[in-house]
């Protein structure tokens, strides 16, 4: 017979015992001694707490579980199965609130990219219980098509995420086993299939052949269709359009408050209705986006421009008008443009005038400074800022530079040194016009009657000085020539494996140096 504990302790208003267990429902009976009362009381407490001590014992712990990889890092996303049954998941810092019962507990202990655990926990376990799971690395190497390495190539195995050194080397921790991508901008995807195991995978990549032409602004607004229709009828696979150009407009459009604050916003294209249009047609699209030769907000904000002392307002030389590459405003303003315009899926994103005014009076004034130094350091930190600024939003970075270049042994006072721009960009392209070359060029007193020439030795000048695998993909001239003036220059940068886009200011096109579509 159960007694509830309430009712035993209350003996009555008179203290009788008796009238305490008539409480109790005892009506009738012998009357039970002071004695044996008192034993069946201290029987009764002990009953009670021990079976408060055992509910107490009985009640699940809380405790944190941290899964680590064998190196000390948190694993997220890992699952804990108890008994067949998922009872949590780790968060990003490894952690799973778990309850640990009055009796030894299993659990299986798994997470993409590592080998799997069971673990006993037999006793009640600390306020944090850390267990570590081996993870799988999947190692390899990344080759071009003539088995030199491939540096800067993502390697994607699951969750897990590498990158291939200079050497061509990569290590992915925490890989997981099936599909492993390998990408890198600008060059042709490849993938393979992994099954966790021990080795190295060499993988091959191969640059992308782009062959292009450049469309102005109004053109892409007015004559878009005929691009498309051209790339259709001939061996052009890619379509080059101006996002801001040499006058400072920005021709798409755009919400940027710099260029709505100094009149720029033009607007006279959807720019990501253009860039749908182009991969429904298969084409790989580049937008160019002239950076520092932009008389629009020079004028119109001249706290970004190059300032000239002698007339106190912003320098112009041939109506050419800078803003100073070294203001981090005006750097500013040309990557928000850019990353605006890889937002809507430009699969590239060309810089065009990066580099300081060619002509600079002893009058200009830079914020930062114009020696050698400040130049190339200037131009190779916007580079590479874009790059880590571009390559998140899927854009690969490429840098025009001028033809010469290829061949100068410094920066040609502009902040344009051949090895550090194409050390750090995916694409470079020399403008290789033959036009824009003096008297002497490579031997010739007239260097633009000899397209071909010209073109092959600008080129071999600078692949000869490549220090890292990078994408080159000229610039040809298509004005002032004939058709077999273009095909010349085509066919002398082919010579080289390399892609190619002819350049034509008004956006017309010799079709007649065009092949077939392959």
């Amino acid at each position: 017979m159960a007694f509830p504990c309430g009712k035993l302790l209350n003996l009555g208003e008179s203290g009788n015992p008796l009238e305490g267990f008539r409480h109790l429902g005892v009506t009738s009976g012998p009357i039970v001694s002071r004695r044996t009362q008192f034993r069946l009381l201290v029987a009764l407490t002990i009953v009670w707490a021990v079976w408060a001590a055992w509910s107490l014992i009985g009640r699940a712990t809380p405790y944190q579980l941290r899964i680590l990889d064998d190196q000390g890092v948190p694993v997220a996303a890992a699952v804990i199965d108890v008994g067949g049954s998922q009872v949590g998941t780790s968060g990003e810092d490894g952690v799973v609130e778990m309850e640990w019962g009055r009796s030894s507990t299993v659990l299986d202990v798994s997470a993409p990219g590592h080998v799997s655990r069971n673990v006993t926990i037999a006793d009640r376990p600390a306020e944090l219980f850390e267990v570590v799971l081996k993870a799988r690395v999947l190692r390899g190497l990344v080759v071009d098509t003539e088995d030199a390495p491939v540096p800067d190539a993502v390697i994607t195995a699951g969750r897990a995420q590498g990158r291939s050194d200079d050497d061509g080397h990569f290590n992915v921790r925490g890989a997981e086993p099936g599909e492993v991508t390998v990408d890198r901008p600008a060059w042709v995807p490849a993938s393979f299939e992994w099954d966790g195991g021990a080795g190295e995978a060499t993988v091959e990549l191969e640059p992308l052949v782009i062959r292009a032409v450049h469309i102005g602004g109004e053109a892409v607004r007015d004559r878009f269709d005929e691009f498309i229709q051209m790339a259709k009828s001939t061996e052009l696979n890619a379509v080059m359009i101006d996002l801001k150009d040499e006058t400072g407009l920005v021709w798409y459009d755009t919400t940027n408050p710099v260029a709505i604050e100094v009149g720029a916003d033009y607007g006279v294209y959807d720019l990501q209705a253009v860039v749908d249009q182009a991969h429904a047609e298969g084409l790989y699209i580049i937008g160019r986006l002239v950076a520092f030769q932009d008389p629009t907000a020079a004028i119109r904000k001249p706290s970004m421009s190059v300032l000239d002392t002698a007339t106190d307002a912003p320098f112009s030389h041939n109506n050419q008008y800078f803003l100073d590459p070294t203001d981090p405003e005006a750097r500013q303003y040309a990557l928000e443009l850019a990353v605006e315009a890889c937002a809507t899926g430009l699969d590239e994103l060309q810089f065009d005038y990066v580099r300081f005014p060619d002509v600079r009076p002893e009058s200009v004034v830079f914020d930062g400074g114009v020696t050698a130094d400040v130049r190339t350091s200037t131009i190779i930190g916007f580079l590479s800022e874009a790059v880590e600024t571009l390559h998140p939003v899927g854009c690969a970075v490429a840098a025009d530079v001028f033809g010469f270049t290829t061949a100068a042994v410094d920066d040609g006072a502009i902040g344009q040194n051949w090895e550090q721009v194409t050390s750090v960009v995916d694409v470079v392209s020399p403008m290789v016009y033959p036009s824009h070359y003096a008297t002497g060029w490579y031997g010739f007193d007239r260097p633009n009657d000899h397209p071909a020439d010209m073109v092959r030795n600008a080129l071999q000048d600078g692949m000869e000085r490549l220090l890292r695998k990078v994408v080159v993909r000229p610039w040809l001239q298509d004005f002032g020539y004939t058709p077999d003036q273009v095909r010349a220059q085509i066919e002398s940068a082919e010579e080289f494996g390399l892609g190619w886009m002819l350049w034509n200011a008004r956006s017309l096109v010799t079709t007649e140096a065009l092949r077939p579509p392959e």
